[in-house]
């Protein structure tokens, strides 16, 4: 039976080198399982470094921005109030014409017992500017050609709808009356008889008026100008030799004085040169935008209805704590422009051309101790950074130079300038550039896609 235990002995090993074998597999499988999950892993952890959520894009865009500034400007001239020696007075020229030495500009009446003067000379004013309006031979404070009249009546359309959507019913009236005067006097320049007719009916109503009353002499001038009929009361107060000097608190002291109610009946007021100045005091956010521009002319454009547009002068600037004021100076004087003694204005005072870049794309990138101001851009499907240069800021978005500008101002550097600016290698925004404007996990070279 010798053969027994080597048979046993056969099977042990048999064990041995099987269990050999599955620990060998067991551990293949193990090593092969765990190459596997960091073969995953390696994919996954690539896989989010590559992608980015929510990735929108725009191309640049070169626009201009044209930016505007509002005024409230207050008028100062070289003006003095006329008294009149009666009750009420009877204009022999339109308002706002212009006189000459000995011009006689009005006859005054004194009322008779019961009559109301107020009431009497708002009547006759009424009358004077409708004749006026319908006669263009009087005066040059009315339009004169047929142009000029449908000008006027279209103007005069626009006041008259500002009136009644801020609900000046006063305004809007007299708007109206006024517009339908340069209607009668546009009839009459083209040979129509009815406002011939008309303004007959205006005479012999003025006449009639003036024959109810004791008259106290005529009213002249010793020194030629514009005649206005009305007063504000502020004449005195707004005194033009004092526009030059006074300092801004005084200025805007003077804006919230009361009007002044003069002594006795009064004709209206001459004013002696086509010259006249507005002031207006700004805000600091404002102050740049006039900063060195004493001299320059700007093109104003009120705010009324009429739209009227009137070049003035900057001749003036006085900084204050907390704004400058600032006084211009103008010899337009166009018709029907309502000489009031405040009115708003809105001017255009710069241009700004770039491209507009979304304050979303904007990004800041730290490079050699600097902090870089640019944007992520797409080429093909590598995100890169782009300098900008910022012209202007606005509400949402900023305007950066040009490439082309950009170029031309690196080109009229010193070359140590020049080369300081290109070290850290990025290149500028260029137009059609892919802007990234929404994206999570960007970063220069990133590949995406």
């Amino acid at each position: 039976m010798a053969w027994f235990p080597r048979f046993f002995r056969k099977r042990a090993k048999g064990r041995i080198a099987w269990g050999t074998r599955l620990k060998k597999r067991l551990l293949l499988n193990v090593g092969f399982v765990l190459i596997m999950l960091g073969l995953m892993t390696f994919a996954v952890y690539q896989c989010v470094q590559h992608m980015t959520v929510g990735l929108d894009t725009l191309r640049t865009q070169e626009i201009t921005e044209q930016t505007y500034v509002d005024l409230r400007l207050f008028v100062f001239r070289d003006e003095a109030v006329l008294p009149a020696e009666g009750d009420v007075v009877a204009y022999h020229v339109a308002d706002g014409e212009k006189v000459g030495v000995g011009k006689t500009l009005a006859t005054a009446y004194t009322c008779a017992e019961g009559q109301d003067p107020e009431m009497i000379q708002t009547h006759l004013s009424d009358l004077a500017r409708r004749m006026a309006a319908m006669n263009p031979s009087v005066g040059q404070g009315s339009p004169t050609g047929g142009d000029e009249l449908k000008k006027a009546v279209d103007q005069t359309y626009l006041a008259f709808l500002q009136a009644t959507r801020e609900g000046d019913l006063e305004a809007a009236s007299l708007l109206s009356q006024r517009m339908e005067d340069y209607l009668n006097a546009y009839d009459t320049l083209m040979g129509g008889g009815q406002a011939s007719d008309a303004l007959q009916n205006l005479e012999g109503t003025a006449s009639a008026l003036t024959q109810t009353m004791t008259a106290a002499g005529d009213l002249t001038t010793s020194i030629g100008g514009y005649f206005y009929y009305d007063i504000d009361g502020y004449e005195s107060l707004f005194d033009v030799d004092e526009v030059m000097t006074m300092t801004p608190e005084a200025f805007l002291t003077l804006t919230q004085a009361s009007a002044q109610t003069p002594d006795g009946a009064v004709a209206g007021k001459m004013v002696y040169t086509a010259t006249w100045y507005a002031a207006a005091y700004v805000s600091l956010a404002d102050v740049s935008v006039f900063q060195e521009e004493v001299g320059r002319t700007f093109d104003m454009l009120t705010s009324d209805g009429a739209q009227t547009r009137l070049p003035m002068t900057l001749v003036r600037m006085e900084p204050a704590a907390d704004g400058a004021l600032l006084v211009f100076k103008s010899q337009e004087m166009p018709n029907d422009f309502a000489f009031r003694r405040s009115f708003s204005v809105s001017t255009h005072t710069a241009s700004v051309s770039g491209y507009r870049v979304p304050d979303e794309a904007l990004v800041t990138l730290s490079c050699q101790g600097q902090e870089l101001m640019g944007v992520y851009v797409l080429e093909g499907n590598v995100v890169e950074f782009r300098k900008i240069m910022c012209e202007a800021d606005y509400d949402g978005y900023v305007v950066a130079k040009t490439h082309g500008d950009v170029q031309r101002l690196l080109e009229s550097l010193e070359e140590e300038q020049r080369e300081a600016m290109l070290a850290d290698g990025y290149a500028y925004l260029n137009l059609n550039d892919r802007i990234i404007t929404g994206g999570t996990g960007l970063y220069e070279g990133k590949i995406v896609g």
